[in-house]
């Protein structure tokens, strides 16, 4: 079912139960007081102030009696009416009301005798009961009186009688007005709410058919209000995911290329030098040795990256394993610059140390903490643009935290792209890019390794590009 019929017809069946259970409990009212409300009607009743004339009028006739119908004219001067029947109970004469005649069937039927008149006053009604002989033959005459202000639009109903008409006839006349109010505001209503339910379907389809562009119109400042800003919210967030997932999804493809491009090159290396010497090229034990370590070197290439894919694919699928153990970060440091010492000749850059005389514990992997450094030297010595690299290591403590920083002489970072350099897959200085090539991941690495160990790490330019990374205290 539909909502614009649950509306309709909830709110007819509302008012349609709301009426009949004022109908129920006004019916068994009446019915509850029907027998006071006669009572009190008969207290009440009083006689015609001409029931005495059409009284002589009556003794009048019985000696010398006129026609029905000119009895009949006499008795309206009174504004009485005229019911005769014969000795059977048949109707020989009537111009009664129906009020009247209810009364009139009422009575006794005990017998009276000629010369006496009985009088009745019943529901208002007020009768005179007489027996007049015409032709030898007995008829029973009644001259009935029902005041005409009592009457219901020219029709004599008795008191009960009209009660009840009326409350019937209100009933169906509020019943009719309700319906057809409640019918009013149902389709005002109906109107209202579909309209921003329409426009959220219209929404939906142009979604679904790709359309992100387009937002819900819809100015009024009520529930449905909210709901389709809220809307207009999501489809701008969905608009912004689905772009930066395009991105992210072009990024990821064009570093996978370019990482199968740069396994390509030392693979081609390695099959060239082995074919050398099984063709006899490599003829002495000097060219031999060479062959074997250039092949060598190329091939630790490779390692380097696979392992770079490797890792990458632990990150993408959340398996990166960390390994955390407490240990003298100072101490450490100091073995890691040791050992990067002899890369230095072949990098052809310069790596100091600088750092407190405290101890400085930490729980961290050293592992991983070993790759932040190595990515963010490898990051210096592709980007830095310095004629003589030197890239300074430094330690100290504050207020519960170690604070590890890596600065390089080179020319920085343009401030505006500072903020989006630890984003995945972003490559910030095309001028940078053009020279060297790099996947986008290296600091987006650092900074996740960093985060999983309680740390924090922040970027920004001091005489060269500056990484600084905060770790708490064991």
């Amino acid at each position: 079912m539909t909502m614009k019929k649950r509306i309709f017809l909830s709110n007819t069946v509302m008012v349609l139960i709301s009426l009949l259970i004022l109908f129920g409990i006004g019916g068994f009212g009446v019915l509850l007081f029907k027998e006071e409300i006669m009572r009190i009607i008969e207290q009440n009743a009083e006689l015609s102030d001409d029931t005495y004339e059409v009284e002589t009028l009556l003794r009048q006739q019985s000696k010398k009696p006129d026609s029905w119908e000119v009895l009949s004219g006499k008795l309206a001067e009174y504004k009485f009416e005229l019911y005769v029947s014969d000795s059977d109970q048949n109707c020989v004469y009537s111009n009664v009301r129906h009020s009247e005649l209810e009364c009139i069937e009422e009575l006794d039927e005990d017998t009276v005798a000629s010369d006496r008149i009985k009088l009745y006053s019943m529901e208002n009604v007020t009768i005179v009961r007489s027996i007049i002989q015409v032709e030898q033959e007995d008829y029973m005459v009644y001259a009935a009186y029902y005041p005409q202000e009592l009457s219901l639009w020219g029709m004599d109903r008795g008191v009960f009688e009209m009660f009840i008409i009326v409350f019937i006839i209100s009933g169906i006349v509020l019943i009719g007005g309700l319906l057809l109010c409640t019918q009013l505001f149902t389709k005002w209503m109906i109107k209202r709410i579909m309209k921003p339910v329409d426009e959220l379907n219209q929404a939906a389809m142009r979604i679904n058919d790709g359309n992100l562009e387009e937002p819900v119109r819809y100015e009024e400042n009520d529930e449905f209000g909210e709901v389709c800003n809220t809307f207009n919210e999501m489809q701008k967030h969905l608009k912004e995911g689905m772009e930066k997932s395009a991105r992210y999804e072009k990024a990821r493809t064009e570093m996978i290329s370019g990482i199968s491009h740069d396994l390509r090159t030392p693979l081609t290396s390695v099959k060239g030098f082995i074919k050398g010497m099984l063709d006899g090229v490599a003829n002495t034990p000097e060219k031999k040795e060479q062959y074997l370590r250039i092949s060598y070197q190329k091939a630790c290439d490779m390692e380097r990256l696979l392992q770079k894919l490797f890792f990458f694919s632990k990150l993408e699928t959340g398996n990166m394993p960390f390994f955390r153990k407490r240990t003298e970060l100072g101490e450490w440091i100091k073995h890691y610059v040791k050992e990067k010492k002899l890369e230095e000749r072949e990098v052809h850059y310069e790596l100091v140390l600088q750092k407190t005389d405290e101890e400085c514990w930490a729980e961290v992997d050293t592992e991983q903490i070993r790759r932040v450094f190595d990515n963010l030297i490898e990051n210096s010595v592709k980007y830095a643009d310095a004629a003589e690299l030197r890239i300074l290591l430094s330690m100290e403590k504050s207020e519960g935290q170690i604070i590890l920083t890596l600065c390089d002489n080179g020319a920085g970072i343009a401030e505006e792209k500072l903020p989006h350099v630890f984003e995945q897959f972003y490559r910030g200085d095309e001028s940078r890019n053009s020279k060297k090539d790099g996947s986008g991941l290296g600091l987006y690495v650092c900074k996740y390794i960093v985060e999983q160990q309680d740390g924090s790490i922040t970027a920004y330019n001091r005489d060269g590009f500056t990484v600084e990374i905060r770790l708490p205290q064991a």
